[in-house]
């Protein structure tokens, strides 16, 4: 910046003011007083700036003007040319080794910028952010920013964020624009050419575009400088642009009216163009970046859900568990991030983390895809069909018998056709059983039980329909789920422990779970939410083919006794999940409205 040479608007120093202007020096007559109560030489243009000040001996402004760090030298008239030159070397070395200093900040900061926006990956946070740096780096009072959409196959211009003032984080705008030369910000999104606009209400009606003084004239606002360049990405390509208001001598200033305005507010120059136009560039990239990272995050959200799909397609008596799942355990996370106090208030899970867990409780049963479908619709302990075929045994067993036989047959048939309900077995029942395997009829090949091995190992199932055989192919869906989530990579992205966290829904805290027997603390806390949210699931789920939907009270109540009091499930986050009714997020209308899903 050029040295400023000042002196009281009432003082004639004849045609100096004349011969400074001819050798590039910037003279001014001002009025102290008032430059005082503005804020001192600062607000005469932003830093670096170096002043010469001319002020007679006894002048009111030389008690403040002394201590103005912009200040190089005082001098008093009659001024000499050789005190003057010395005056304005003085200046010059000055204002190089500010300009230095200045251009090293500047870089830094540049830097810095980039880095932040470089690891911001919110689209939203990121534009306001581009703005209030734009803004501060260039001590501009407002600023916006405009993003090129395209919108049922034509190109638009929305107006994404809008900032006014010191202490504005920015306005989310939302608003989509004509992509056309007429508007600012428009005609530099379209020609790709930077503007500087010395007074916003001074555009010469030759220029296509206009200024739309509508927010002045509501706000009693005084739009007057303009910086706005476009935004390219790696390509070149314009993104869109970014408009910078009022060039102010530093950002922390607040311009309190239009008066205010008119005295403080300045031109941008080529550095200012030259800053902006290098953040813009930073703020492209990272704009495509975090376009591109929300690309993806959509894409792998439609995987995740085609997978889901996978597993419901194979077990339809399930469809919808694993969303609810999801849902019921985003819900006690969020809930656990609100509580304050006792011992709990220490647990509290990050925007990633609660995605997480999200992933893993809707991929918790994918490895039900390497189970056998019969598994899945068992409704009875016999295979589907075996049942008719031991009726068959007894209907020839009927016709062979003596009367006196027949009805102890009858009774003997009823008996094996209750057991074989997925109930638990009693005593009284394995003796029938025991009874049936010991009775003969007679087939071509000669007599033959009434009841085979396999059958009677299969109606002897102690509770539930599956047996021994089928429940170990059945859990092994767990460590399926696990090897499959292995080969995702993970690892390069957020959510590294999704895997584990599906591979441990349904460990038990007192380590009677499995597949891995994990006890106590080897359980994580997001594991046993999920935990609880699959057991609730599972219980008051509609009917399923091996059994009736529970009602929620009947459910919670076996959480809490046979779950929560015999140490299987976290007894502190099971009180959560009742205390704030987080089961009304699958189970009932009136729902909590802390709880939000996480898409």
């Amino acid at each position: 910046m050029a040295t400023l040479v000042l002196y009281p608007h009432d003082l004639d120093l004849g045609e100096l003011p004349l011969l400074l202007g001819n050798v590039g020096v910037s003279v001014h007559a001002v009025d102290f007083k008032r430059l005082r109560e503005n804020g001192g030489l600062k607000t005469l243009g932003a830093p670096p700036a170096t002043a010469i000040v001319v002020l007679p001996p006894a002048h009111e402004a030389l008690a403040w003007i002394a201590d103005d760090p912009e200040v190089v030298a005082i001098m008093h008239p009659p001024v000499t040319g050789a005190s003057l030159l010395a005056s304005l070397r003085t200046a010059a070395k000055m204002e190089t080794a500010r300009s230095l200093t200045r251009t090293a900040r500047e870089g830094e900061e540049l830097l810095e910028i980039g880095r932040r926006l470089s690891s911001e990956r919110d689209l939203t946070t990121l534009q306001r952010m581009i703005v209030r740096k734009a803004r501060e780096l260039t001590y501009s009072d407002a600023g916006s920013l405009f993003v090129i959409e395209e919108h049922d196959g034509q190109k638009r211009m929305r107006f994404a964020v809008a900032q006014t003032g010191p202490h504005d984080d920015g306005v989310l705008m939302d608003a989509l624009l004509p992509l056309a030369t007429t508007s600012i910000a428009g005609y530099v999104a379209v020609t790709g050419e930077s503007l500087r606009i010395d007074d916003a209400y001074a555009i010469p009606t030759s220029a296509s575009f206009r200024f739309n003084r509508a927010f002045d004239d509501k706000n009693n606002y005084r739009t007057k400088s303009i910086l706005c360049v476009p935004m390219r990405n790696l390509q070149g390509n314009v993104i869109g642009a970014i408009q910078l208001i009022n060039h102010k001598p530093n950002f922390a200033l607040e311009l309190e009216s239009p008066e205010h305005t008119e005295d403080v507010v300045r031109a941008y120059d080529q550095h200012d163009e030259r800053l902006l136009t290098a953040l813009a560039s930073q703020a492209a990239v990272a704009m495509e970046n975090a376009r591109l990272v929300d690309a993806i995050q959509n894409l792998f959200e439609r995987f995740v859900h085609a997978s889901v799909k996978a597993i419901e397609v194979r077990d339809k008596s399930t469809q919808g568990h694993s969303e609810r799942v999801a849902m019921l355990t985003v819900a006690q996370a969020e809930a656990i991030n609100e509580i304050e106090s006792g011992p709990l208030a220490g647990l509290h899970f990050t925007t990633e983390q609660i995605r997480e867990v999200r992933y893993a409780s809707l991929l918790h049963d994918f490895g039900k895809v390497a189970v056998p479908e019969y598994i899945f619709a068992k409704a009875k302990k016999l295979p589907d069909g075996r049942l008719d075929t031991i009726r068959l045994r007894f209907l020839l067993a009927l016709e062979q018998a003596h009367a006196e036989d027949k009805e102890m047959i009858r009774e003997l048939l009823a008996k094996i056709e209750n057991a074989n309900e997925p109930n638990v077995v009693s005593g009284k029942e394995d003796e029938t059983l025991l009874r049936a395997v010991e009775l003969r009829y007679r087939d071509v090949d000669g007599p033959r039980a009434m009841l085979d091995e396999a059958e009677y190992d299969y109606l002897s199932i102690p509770r539930g329909s599956l047996s021994d055989d089928e429940r170990n192919r059945m859990q092994e869906h767990v460590t399926q789920s696990f090897l499959f989530l292995r080969e995702i990579p993970w690892q390069e992205t957020p959510w590294r422990d999704v895997p584990d966290l599906a591979y441990g829904h349904h460990e038990h805290l007192d380590g009677t779970g499995y597949p891995r027997k994990l006890k106590g603390e080897a359980i994580k806390p997001q594991v046993r939410m999920m935990t609880i949210s699959d057991v609730f699931d599972a219980l008051t789920a509609s009917d399923r083919p091996y059994k009736k939907g529970m009602s929620v009270e009947r459910a919670l109540d076996i959480l809490d006794k046979e779950f929560a009091q015999r140490g299987k499930v976290d007894p502190l986050l099971l009180d959560v999940f009742i205390q704030k009714r987080l089961y009304e997020v699958t189970h009932g209308e009136d729902l909590n409205p802390l709880i939000k899903h996480v898409s």
